[in-house]
């Protein structure tokens, strides 16, 4: 193991019999010899030593573990209840009543079933039809009306409601009433049903969901 001395004035390394730098020349006689063992200690026994979170107890009512998608499970499950995820690695903490959800900076998308279009839906109300939002698309769609439904999304969910008296709207087949809430996957049809055949005339759509919704 090499040993030597370092220079206070300029840090060269000089040999452990030299009394002067062999580079500035500043006097070495009260240099203690060292080798880069020591140096490395040194400079472990100055760093800071990080603190130690303190670990505090969650009594087994109050403890939940929260998945990524937000839903608070109990402390001794494995699988996330709502998305079936594992979360057999997350700690328990405590519930403090507050939702709690990842920041999800992705939204809803209504993609056609060709492939032409896609249009994202922000957080609000919006009209759907030839002379309405997404008209750019279904303009050319005869099936459709003017205004044919409202979509509405609160940031955690969809609904759809039909506004057209003589072009119906579909959810998976299913003529729809009222207001009806969407999930990923689900097909829209517009003016036409699509176990009949996609027809020309008509639109459909997928509704593509956020992960984190």
């Amino acid at each position: 193991m090499e040993r030597y001395k370092i220079c206070p004035s300029c840090g060269e390394k000089n040999s452990p019999a030299l009394f002067e730098c062999q580079k500035c020349e500043a006097d070495l006689s009260r240099v203690r010899v060292t080798s880069d063992e020591d140096e490395q200690i040194k400079k472990e026994q100055a760093a800071p030593k990080p603190e130690k979170a303190e670990q505090v107890a969650v009594p087994a009512d109050k403890a939940v573990r929260v998945c990524e998608c937000g839903e608070k499970n109990p402390p001794n499950a494995r699988k996330c209840q709502k998305c079936g995820e594992d979360i057999s690695d997350i700690l328990p903490t405590e519930d403090t009543g507050t939702e709690v959800r990842e920041a999800c900076n992705e939204l809803p998308i209504l993609q056609s079933c060709d492939g032409k279009f896609a249009y994202e839906l922000k957080v609000g109300d919006v009209v759907v039809g030839r002379e309405a939002t997404m008209s750019s698309y279904l303009s050319a769609k005869a099936f459709v009306s003017r205004k044919q439904c409202r979509i509405s999304y609160n940031g955690k969910a969809v609904h759809i409601e039909n506004l057209s008296k003589t072009n119906f709207t579909y959810v998976n087949n299913e003529k729809i009433s009222g207001k009806v809430r969407l999930f990923d996957g689900d097909e829209i049809e517009f003016g036409g049903l699509s176990n009949n055949g996609y027809q020309s005339n008509a639109a459909y759509f997928v509704l593509r969901l956020p992960k984190c919704t």
